[in-house]
Protein backbone atom coordinates (compact mmCIF):
# COMPACT_ATOMS: atom_id res chain seq x y z
CA UNK A 1 0.00 0.00 0.00
CA UNK A 2 1.22 3.52 -1.07
CA UNK A 3 1.15 6.19 1.22
CA UNK A 4 -1.39 9.52 0.44
CA UNK A 5 -0.72 12.77 1.22
CA UNK A 6 -3.47 15.42 1.36
CA UNK A 7 -2.96 18.94 2.00
CA UNK A 8 -6.61 19.56 3.32
CA UNK A 9 -9.06 22.08 5.19
CA UNK A 10 -10.22 24.29 2.62
CA UNK A 11 -12.53 23.52 3.72
CA UNK A 12 -13.02 20.76 6.25
CA UNK A 13 -16.28 19.91 5.06
CA UNK A 14 -14.86 18.73 2.03
CA UNK A 15 -11.53 17.31 3.54
CA UNK A 16 -13.79 14.95 5.22
CA UNK A 17 -15.51 13.24 1.85
CA UNK A 18 -11.94 12.30 1.35
CA UNK A 19 -11.25 11.03 4.70
CA UNK A 20 -13.82 9.01 4.34
CA UNK A 21 -14.41 8.28 0.84
CA UNK A 22 -10.47 7.10 0.37
CA UNK A 23 -10.89 4.42 3.13
CA UNK A 24 -14.15 3.37 1.98
CA UNK A 25 -12.79 2.03 -1.43
CA UNK A 26 -9.55 0.98 -0.12
CA UNK A 27 -11.99 -1.24 2.65
CA UNK A 28 -14.47 -2.48 -0.28
CA UNK A 29 -11.55 -3.19 -2.52
CA UNK A 30 -9.24 -5.11 0.22
CA UNK A 31 -12.23 -6.03 3.05
CA UNK A 32 -11.58 -7.44 6.69
CA UNK A 33 -10.43 -4.15 8.91
CA UNK A 34 -8.26 -2.42 6.02
CA UNK A 35 -8.09 0.95 5.66
CA UNK A 36 -5.88 3.83 3.84
CA UNK A 37 -2.18 4.73 4.62
CA UNK A 38 -3.24 8.39 5.09
CA UNK A 39 -1.96 11.66 6.01
CA UNK A 40 -3.64 14.76 6.23
CA UNK A 41 -2.31 18.14 6.73
CA UNK A 42 -5.65 20.49 7.60
CA UNK A 43 -4.35 24.15 7.49
CA UNK A 44 -6.57 27.03 8.80
CA UNK A 45 -8.49 28.34 5.49
CA UNK A 46 -9.11 31.47 7.17
CA UNK A 47 -5.56 32.43 6.12
CA UNK A 48 -5.52 31.25 2.86
CA UNK A 49 -9.30 32.84 2.11
CA UNK A 50 -7.82 36.10 3.83
CA UNK A 51 -4.62 36.10 1.22
CA UNK A 52 -7.10 35.27 -1.69
CA UNK A 53 -8.94 38.42 -1.05
CA UNK A 54 -5.75 40.63 -1.08
CA UNK A 55 -4.13 38.50 -4.30
CA UNK A 56 -1.46 37.02 -2.54
CA UNK A 57 -0.72 33.92 -4.20
CA UNK A 58 2.74 33.95 -3.94
CA UNK A 59 1.94 33.36 -0.07
CA UNK A 60 -0.43 30.68 -1.30
CA UNK A 61 2.41 29.26 -3.34
CA UNK A 62 5.14 29.37 -0.57
CA UNK A 63 2.61 27.62 2.20
CA UNK A 64 1.20 24.83 -0.37
CA UNK A 65 4.99 24.31 -1.28
CA UNK A 66 6.31 24.23 2.40
CA UNK A 67 3.45 21.59 3.34
CA UNK A 68 3.60 19.16 0.59
CA UNK A 69 7.52 19.04 1.29
CA UNK A 70 6.34 17.99 4.84
CA UNK A 71 3.76 15.41 3.72
CA UNK A 72 6.44 14.12 0.81
CA UNK A 73 9.99 14.56 2.95
CA UNK A 74 8.75 14.36 6.41
CA UNK A 75 5.71 12.09 6.39
CA UNK A 76 7.50 9.95 3.50
CA UNK A 77 4.42 10.02 1.12
CA UNK A 78 4.12 8.50 -1.98
CA UNK A 79 1.21 10.86 -3.70
CA UNK A 80 0.76 14.36 -2.18
CA UNK A 81 -2.79 15.87 -2.91
CA UNK A 82 -4.58 19.29 -2.89
CA UNK A 83 -8.19 18.94 -1.60
CA UNK A 84 -9.71 21.47 -3.44
CA UNK A 85 -9.60 23.10 -6.55
CA UNK A 86 -8.78 26.57 -6.55
CA UNK A 87 -5.45 26.16 -4.80
CA UNK A 88 -4.40 24.46 -7.96
CA UNK A 89 -3.92 27.57 -9.42
CA UNK A 90 -0.32 27.35 -7.74
CA UNK A 91 -0.17 23.50 -8.60
CA UNK A 92 2.41 23.71 -11.23
CA UNK A 93 4.92 25.18 -8.89
CA UNK A 94 4.14 22.56 -6.06
CA UNK A 95 4.80 19.76 -9.15
CA UNK A 96 7.65 21.23 -10.01
CA UNK A 97 9.35 21.82 -6.24
CA UNK A 98 8.40 17.79 -6.59
CA UNK A 99 10.35 17.30 -9.55
CA UNK A 100 14.25 16.29 -9.63
CA UNK A 101 16.65 18.09 -9.72
CA UNK A 102 14.35 20.28 -6.60
CA UNK A 103 13.32 17.11 -5.16
CA UNK A 104 15.84 13.76 -4.84
CA UNK A 105 14.02 11.72 -2.40
CA UNK A 106 12.32 9.46 -5.13
CA UNK A 107 9.31 9.33 -7.12
CA UNK A 108 6.77 11.23 -5.17
CA UNK A 109 3.95 13.19 -7.23
CA UNK A 110 1.30 16.03 -6.71
CA UNK A 111 -1.94 14.33 -8.23
CA UNK A 112 -3.68 16.97 -9.68
CA UNK A 113 -7.49 17.44 -9.63
CA UNK A 114 -7.74 18.10 -13.40
CA UNK A 115 -6.37 14.82 -14.32
CA UNK A 116 -8.37 12.91 -12.46
CA UNK A 117 -11.65 14.93 -13.56
CA UNK A 118 -10.56 14.55 -17.25
CA UNK A 119 -10.04 10.38 -16.22
CA UNK A 120 -13.69 10.34 -15.06
CA UNK A 121 -15.02 12.23 -18.05
CA UNK A 122 -13.48 9.66 -20.63
CA UNK A 123 -14.75 6.40 -18.77
CA UNK A 124 -18.12 8.34 -18.67
CA UNK A 125 -17.81 9.07 -22.68
CA UNK A 126 -17.98 13.07 -21.73
CA UNK A 127 -15.77 15.04 -24.27
CA UNK A 128 -17.56 18.40 -24.18
CA UNK A 129 -17.43 20.35 -20.71
CA UNK A 130 -18.71 23.39 -18.98
CA UNK A 131 -16.65 24.26 -15.58
CA UNK A 132 -18.40 25.36 -12.20
CA UNK A 133 -16.25 26.74 -9.31
CA UNK A 134 -14.94 29.45 -7.36
CA UNK A 135 -14.84 32.96 -9.09
CA UNK A 136 -10.58 31.57 -9.54
CA UNK A 137 -11.54 28.46 -11.33
CA UNK A 138 -14.10 29.50 -13.87
CA UNK A 139 -12.63 33.23 -14.70
CA UNK A 140 -9.08 32.23 -14.83
CA UNK A 141 -6.92 29.64 -17.09
CA UNK A 142 -5.17 27.02 -14.58
CA UNK A 143 -7.87 24.60 -14.38
CA UNK A 144 -9.65 24.96 -18.24
CA UNK A 145 -6.22 24.70 -19.88
CA UNK A 146 -5.08 21.29 -17.27
CA UNK A 147 -8.32 19.67 -19.01
CA UNK A 148 -7.54 21.05 -22.53
CA UNK A 149 -3.93 19.43 -21.91
CA UNK A 150 -6.25 16.27 -20.86
CA UNK A 151 -8.40 16.67 -24.81
CA UNK A 152 -11.02 17.49 -22.89
CA UNK A 153 -13.33 20.90 -24.67
CA UNK A 154 -14.20 23.53 -21.94
CA UNK A 155 -17.45 25.82 -22.93
CA UNK A 156 -16.48 29.02 -21.27
CA UNK A 157 -19.55 31.36 -21.78
CA UNK A 158 -20.60 32.19 -18.20
CA UNK A 159 -21.46 35.93 -17.42
CA UNK A 160 -19.98 37.60 -14.65
CA UNK A 161 -23.35 37.83 -12.59
CA UNK A 162 -23.45 33.60 -12.66
CA UNK A 163 -19.50 33.76 -11.97
CA UNK A 164 -19.91 36.23 -8.76
CA UNK A 165 -23.47 34.39 -7.96
CA UNK A 166 -21.42 30.12 -7.44
CA UNK A 167 -18.76 31.86 -5.65
CA UNK A 168 -20.83 33.75 -3.06
CA UNK A 169 -22.59 30.71 -2.88
CA UNK A 170 -19.94 28.34 -2.30
CA UNK A 171 -17.61 31.06 0.11
CA UNK A 172 -20.60 32.26 2.06
CA UNK A 173 -22.86 29.43 2.18
CA UNK A 174 -21.07 25.99 1.43
CA UNK A 175 -17.65 26.65 3.00
CA UNK A 176 -19.64 26.97 6.16
CA UNK A 177 -22.01 23.89 5.59
CA UNK A 178 -25.51 25.56 4.76
CA UNK A 179 -27.47 24.47 1.80
CA UNK A 180 -30.63 26.07 0.76
CA UNK A 181 -32.91 25.19 -1.81
CA UNK A 182 -32.29 28.76 -3.24
CA UNK A 183 -28.67 27.94 -4.23
CA UNK A 184 -29.79 24.54 -5.30
CA UNK A 185 -31.91 26.53 -7.60
CA UNK A 186 -29.78 28.95 -8.58
CA UNK A 187 -26.62 26.68 -9.35
CA UNK A 188 -29.36 24.67 -11.41
CA UNK A 189 -30.33 27.78 -13.58
CA UNK A 190 -27.05 28.42 -14.37
CA UNK A 191 -25.86 25.25 -15.72
CA UNK A 192 -28.98 25.14 -17.21
CA UNK A 193 -28.50 28.80 -18.94
CA UNK A 194 -25.09 27.69 -20.11
CA UNK A 195 -25.74 24.95 -22.45
CA UNK A 196 -28.93 26.63 -23.60
CA UNK A 197 -27.03 29.50 -24.84
CA UNK A 198 -24.82 26.56 -26.38
CA UNK A 199 -27.12 25.38 -27.99
CA UNK A 200 -28.50 28.87 -29.56
CA UNK A 201 -24.93 29.41 -30.55
CA UNK A 202 -24.54 26.45 -32.93
CA UNK A 203 -23.32 23.96 -31.14
CA UNK A 204 -24.64 20.33 -29.67
CA UNK A 205 -24.28 21.80 -25.76
CA UNK A 206 -22.17 19.94 -23.77
CA UNK A 207 -21.85 16.43 -22.87
CA UNK A 208 -21.12 17.16 -18.23
CA UNK A 209 -20.96 19.75 -16.27
CA UNK A 210 -17.30 19.62 -13.95
CA UNK A 211 -18.13 20.60 -10.52
CA UNK A 212 -15.25 22.26 -9.85
CA UNK A 213 -15.12 23.02 -6.31
CA UNK A 214 -15.11 20.75 -3.93
CA UNK A 215 -17.98 21.54 -1.83
CA UNK A 216 -20.36 21.76 -5.36
CA UNK A 217 -21.34 18.36 -4.99
CA UNK A 218 -23.54 19.42 -1.76
CA UNK A 219 -25.69 21.19 -4.92
CA UNK A 220 -26.51 18.62 -6.72
CA UNK A 221 -29.95 17.53 -7.02
CA UNK A 222 -30.81 14.34 -4.96
CA UNK A 223 -34.18 12.35 -3.92
CA UNK A 224 -35.21 15.24 -1.48
CA UNK A 225 -34.93 18.41 -3.96
CA UNK A 226 -37.96 18.67 -6.85
CA UNK A 227 -36.30 19.12 -9.83
CA UNK A 228 -38.64 21.20 -12.25
CA UNK A 229 -38.82 19.73 -15.82
CA UNK A 230 -36.67 22.88 -17.43
CA UNK A 231 -33.40 21.85 -15.62
CA UNK A 232 -33.74 18.41 -17.48
CA UNK A 233 -30.86 18.57 -20.12
CA UNK A 234 -28.61 16.12 -21.44
CA UNK A 235 -25.65 16.36 -19.79
CA UNK A 236 -24.38 14.86 -16.08
CA UNK A 237 -22.23 16.21 -13.09
CA UNK A 238 -19.00 15.02 -12.46
CA UNK A 239 -17.69 15.70 -9.53
CA UNK A 240 -14.30 16.77 -8.92
CA UNK A 241 -14.23 15.84 -5.21
CA UNK A 242 -15.04 12.13 -6.28
CA UNK A 243 -12.90 11.84 -8.97
CA UNK A 244 -10.01 12.88 -6.81
CA UNK A 245 -11.13 10.53 -4.30
CA UNK A 246 -10.86 7.57 -6.52
CA UNK A 247 -7.95 7.72 -7.88
CA UNK A 248 -6.34 8.58 -4.75
CA UNK A 249 -7.57 5.42 -3.81
CA UNK A 250 -6.36 3.64 -6.58
CA UNK A 251 -2.99 5.13 -6.18
CA UNK A 252 -2.95 4.03 -2.51
CA UNK A 253 -3.95 0.37 -3.37
CA UNK A 254 -1.95 0.09 -6.76
CA UNK A 255 0.53 2.47 -7.02
CA UNK A 256 0.53 3.70 -11.22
Amino acid sequence: MKRIGIIGGMSYHSTLQYYEGINRIVNERSGGMTSADLVIRSVNFQQYYEWMQRDHWELIEKSLRNEAWKLSYEARCDYVAIATNTMHKVAECVEDMLSPPNYNRGDVRLVHIGDCVARKCYKAGIGRVALLGTEFVMSEKFMKDRLRQNGLEVVDNFTESEIREINRIIFDELCHGKVTDKAVSAFLNIAYRANHRDIESGNAGFDGVILGCTELNMLVPNESIMVKPEYQSHFQFIDSTEAHIERLAELCLYGG
